[in-house]
């Protein structure tokens, strides 16, 4: 799909509003080729939406047990919306087993509402929440996920426009945004909201302390994206911490970088005030049950046995970043993981000796606090309930990263970016069937078509609609993008 010199004309003049419907577009598509709470813990985030745009910000306590979570809270809004918690569980875990249609408006309460994220910092679920206004109802889940796929595309854009503003190409955007980042933008988590605001920052960092066109839009989403960044997940101080240092790191002159982000007022207030706020938050409510313990193995494994066992799960849990759509029960196929693979490979082999040391110290920094934050979490996890509860999306806002970084020189001609927006596009593509396969039929062996002939669950528009949807907006998305990178190239002459 071409557009005309003057649709061009357009795209180029507003990059933020055209990027953000472009992403949009796409994400929206894949929030209805899903079924309605196949993402992790999305009852749970659903109910915890509902309860605070109805002003219930944590509920009443549950003890914690083997069976709740260490953040379980009763609240006290219509009990309908508690029906979340009975959709899924004909289906998760079961990668062989097609999905259920179980209307939320069908269903009868059991228990008042539960939600497992209770105690959870509450920003990561403000957007999703005002799809509930509409009331109990699979429409109201549908609309949570588009609100929550708006703030996601508008993140995602900026990161993009910020990007460019320092005479860099978005290209190393779409090695960042893999399926996985798709997939959690698409439905009702706080994980999309830290994911996207990651990488908003990374992005933004790069331009406030490089040679931005723009500092003082710069310096607004980096004040935006550490704000939400650090209230959206418990995870976010640790995330911004590694985020900062090594975006200071990768700057030819450390001492002025941090000086440009300490006189900066906006940047040390949203650094400072939401800090302070989460910290508060997570002292006095998220910790409230974490000093009990419900596992009933009295006996921790060792340092050095927590440290080789997050060591030995690297490739499985980039893997699962790279794409895991549903409870961890349906993987990306293993031909579009190595398409990520080789596209890192390639960035970091294009730059290496292109770009600054500053860079490359960087680099080497973030590919050693990966692993570090897995330990980090192996070990709390442990302690709490002998899990090692690393998943990929938890790595995510980190891996986002490593192309943003390395890539400040890569510069592909027009060619280079066709090949790379169309290899993005189909492996995002090919990635939907396969969605789309195990929830109609269940992955099974030789059943592939029967998800157009014989599906036992179908999205909204159909197996085929679904397919056909996705492919129009993969081909506007793929249009947009290529028109505003190649805006850069013609900038550059």
């Amino acid at each position: 799909m071409k557009f005309n010199a003057r649709w061009q004309l357009q795209i180029k003049s507003r990059p933020l509003i055209s990027l953000t419907l472009a992403f949009f577009l796409v994400i929206g598509v894949w929030s209805q080729l899903t079924p309605l709470f196949a993402a992790p813990d999305e009852p749970a985030s659903y109910i915890r939406g509902a309860a605070l745009v109805r002003g219930k910000f944590v509920g009443t306590d549950i003890a914690a047990s083997q069976t709740t979570s260490y953040w379980s809270t009763y609240v006290d809004i219509p009990q309908q919306f508690g029906v979340a918690q009975l959709v899924p569980w004909c289906f998760v875990g079961k990668p062989d087993t097609p999905a259920c249609s179980q209307p939320l408006e069908t269903l009868t309460p059991v228990e008042q509402p539960r939600t497992d994220m209770g105690r959870y910092p509450p920003v990561g679920y403000l957007a999703s929440g005002l799809g509930s206004l509409v009331g109990a109802t699979d429409l109201s889940v549908r609309l949570g996920r588009l609100f929550n796929a708006a703030v996601c595309a508008f993140l995602l854009a900026l990161g993009c426009v910020n990007i460019s503003s320092n005479r860099r190409s978005i290209i190393v955007v779409l090695a960042a945004v893999t399926p996985g980042v798709i997939f959690f933008s698409s439905v009702i988590s706080s994980s999309a909201i830290e994911i996207s605001a990651a990488i908003c920052l990374w992005g933004s960092m790069a331009a406030l302390l490089g040679n931005s066109q723009k500092p003082l839009q710069a310096a607004n989403s980096v004040a935006m994206s550490v704000a939400l960044l650090v209230l959206a997940r418990p995870s976010g101080l640790v995330i911004l911490a590694i985020i900062s240092l090594s975006s200071l790191i990768a700057t030819a002159d450390f001492k002025k970088a941090v000086l440009v982000l300490l006189t900066n007022l906006k940047i040390v207030l949203t650094a400072t005030v939401p800090t302070l706020g989460a910290a508060i938050w997570y002292l006095t409510i998220y910790s409230h049950h974490l000093g009990e313990r419900v596992a009933t193995d009295e006996i921790n494994p060792t340092l050095l046995q927590i440290t080789e066992r997050s060591i030995s799960d690297i490739s499985n849990k980039v893997a699962e970043s790279i794409g895991n759509f549903g409870w961890l029960d349906t993987p990306t196929p293993t031909f579009v993981v190595w398409f990520f693979v080789v596209l890192f490979a390639l960035i970091i082999a294009q730059n290496w000796l292109n770009v600054s040391s500053s860079n490359r110290i960087a680099i080497i920094f973030l590919t050693i606090a990966i692993p570090a934050l897995m330990i980090f979490v192996n070990r709390n996890t442990q302690n709490l309930g002998r899990l090692y509860g690393v998943q990929g999306r938890y790595l995510t806002p980190l891996i986002a990263g490593i192309p943003i970084v390395i890539g400040t020189m890569w510069a592909p001609q027009r060619k280079g970016l066709k090949i790379v927006i169309s290899c993005w596009s189909i492996a995002i593509f090919m990635t939907a069937i396969n969605v789309i396969r195990r929830y109609s039929v269940g992955i099974k062996p030789q059943n592939f078509f029967e998800m157009f002939s014989n599906p036992v669950w179908q999205p909204p528009l159909g197996v085929l609609g679904t397919m056909l949807a996705l492919a129009a907006a993969l081909t506007v998305f793929s249009s947009v993008f290529y028109t505003i990178a190649t805006s850069d190239l013609e900038n550059d002459r």
